[in-house]
């Protein structure tokens, strides 16, 4: 297993053996001794022979299983899932045995020796590599200016690869670097490789965040030079995906006109917003819903079974673990309260003392308390589809919203800020009228609203408070089971993993600190 994971992580071997083990596995060559050169060759007159297949695999990585996949880190919305539970927002109220409580009570989850640090590099830096096999594969006269068939394809291809390693390398410094703009900026980021080859030291912290916005930037103006800018099907990167990673590194960066721009495009690109009904009976587990801008479509062969992200967080779902095997969650009180009686999105939480809902198998009446979620509680496709077998979102337009409104709002575009945060509170909230509020003030508003468009999705709230400076507080909430008080700054910064990378990799000399 280690010897796997070296060649994950190091990248270790030859650049010719690679592309020989590529060209095998597309059938190209089935004796394996083709070179780089020779499946350039082809890619000039055939591009879609070498390079579909290798971007389809790479796209459905973000479904596939994680290297160390467990039932508790089946995929990347799993893994995810993880670090929601290390905030202030969700509630891990009712355990079934002992999955997921130490994440809940952030032990364990950041050290060097932990399975937990290696799973989030085990998975980036796997996918990444795929991306950088794709582009090492790109024809190095391929000149984009040419608006060929031909040329339109491998811009196509090549987009996807950089849309990939520039969403990769965000999560990568989100996760094991201080926030840029608290005091991360000037620290070692993570390895930063562009191509395929041998172990590196980290490179600087801007370095990597320079590299992130190159490569959004670079598929966006691909994606709309091929004439595919925004795709019909939500299952592939295109130029709105490449655009929401872009805004996520700019805001993260503090470059407010960018984060302004690139989320601007995709809410143009998806300006439907979930309506009332959607909201609060589709479980946010179907990519058909308006906001989807790039998701997963379920299918029997690909599903994640009992332990996919729905089956954690369908509290309906039959067999489910966050269904009826009883590891079910909740909002925090506080959040909860700050929630207006006229917003739809409180009727996604439990708002009376117990409702009584049974299970098939047990027809046994079972309590879900108050303030219990039950925004992913997505009815069964079809009678003979479980109900954990659901649809994944990993990106909509309510996000992108939030975000620009917050660059606006840091960007001293108060007035601006308050018409964009209006466009979704009222819409969730017929009753919200515009805000007048400017500075902090209006900024605390967009975070609430952030907190709670986007609870529960995407591990949001602990990148967010991580951006944001803030530390989890637990003190005084009516209904966290467990009161801790964690301070902002490197406590949300993992180590570097040991077992799977330092043991390996000679050239990393600093650690991030205890």
């Amino acid at each position: 297993m280690k010897k796997i994971m070296k060649k994950i992580i190091i990248i270790a071997g030859s650049i010719a053996a690679l592309f020989c083990s590529c060209a095998k596995s597309l059938n190209i060559d089935p004796d394996g001794t083709m070179t780089r050169e020779q499946l350039q060759a082809i890619i000039k007159t055939k591009p879609a022979t070498v390079l579909e297949p290798m971007v389809t695999s790479l796209v459905s990585q973000v479904n596939g299983y994680v290297p160390a996949n467990s039932v508790d880190t089946k995929n990347f919305l799993v893994c995810n899932l993880l670090l929601s539970l290390k905030g202030n927002d969700m509630v891990l109220a009712h355990a079934n045995g002992g999955w997921m409580v130490s994440d809940y009570q952030m032990l364990n989850y950041r050290e060097e020796n932990q399975s937990r640090t290696s799973i989030y590099w085990l998975m980036y830096y796997k996918w990444i590599f795929y991306a950088n096999q794709i582009l090492d594969l790109i024809p190095p006269d391929f000149d984009p200016s040419q608006t060929t068939d031909v040329n339109k394809l491998i811009m196509k291809y090549k987009a996807s690869a950089l849309t990939m390693r520039a969403m990769c390398y965000t999560y990568l410094m989100w996760l094991y670097q201080d926030d840029y703009m608290h005091g991360g900026d000037n620290k070692p980021g993570v390895p930063l490789y562009t191509t395929v080859g041998g172990e590196k030291d980290r490179a600087p912290a801007k370095d990597v965040w320079n590299l992130v916005i190159a490569d959004a930037t670079e598929a966006i103006s691909l994606f709309k030079s091929s004439g595919l800018s925004n795709t019909a099907s939500k299952l592939d990167f295109d130029a709105s995906v490449a655009s929401v990673v872009l805004a996520r590194a700019a805001i993260t960066i503090g470059d407010w006109p960018k984060a302004i721009d690139a989320a601007n495009y995709v809410i143009q690109q998806y300006p439907t917003l979930i309506n009332e009904t959607q909201y609060t009976t589709a479980g946010m587990s179907n990519i058909v819903l308006p906001e989807t801008i790039f998701g997963y479509d379920y299918t029997s062969s690909s599903g994640k079974g009992t332990s996919s992200f729905p089956g954690w967080m369908n509290i309906k779902g039959e067999g489910g673990y966050g269904g009826s095997q009883g590891s079910w969650v909740a909002i925090d009180q506080r959040l909860y309260d700050q929630i207006s009686a006229t917003d739809y999105r409180k009727k996604n939480f439990v708002g009376t003392d117990y409702v009584e809902y049974k299970y098939a198998s047990s027809q046994l009446p079972e309590k879900h308390y108050k303030y219990y979620s039950y925004k992913f509680a997505a009815p069964a496709i079809d009678a003979n589809t479980p109900n954990y077998n659901q649809d994944d979102i990993y990106m909509r337009t309510s996000e992108m919203i939030l975000t620009k409104a917050e660059a606006e709002a840091r960007g001293g575009q108060d007035n601006n800020a308050q018409t964009t945060l209006y466009q979704l509170a009222h819409e969730r909230d017929a009753a919200y009228t515009k805000s007048t509020k400017t500075g902090d003030a209006l900024l605390k508003e967009i975070q609430l609203q952030r907190r709670i468009e986007l609870w529960g999705e995407g591990g949001f709230e602990f990148f967010d408070n991580k951006r944001w400076n803030i530390g989890v507080d637990r003190n005084g909430s009516a209904n966290h089971t467990n009161q801790l008080t964690v301070a902002a700054g490197k406590l949300f910064t993992l180590q570097i993993p040991l077992s799977v990378e330092l043991n390996y990799n000679p050239k990393i000399t600093v650690q991030n600190p205890l």
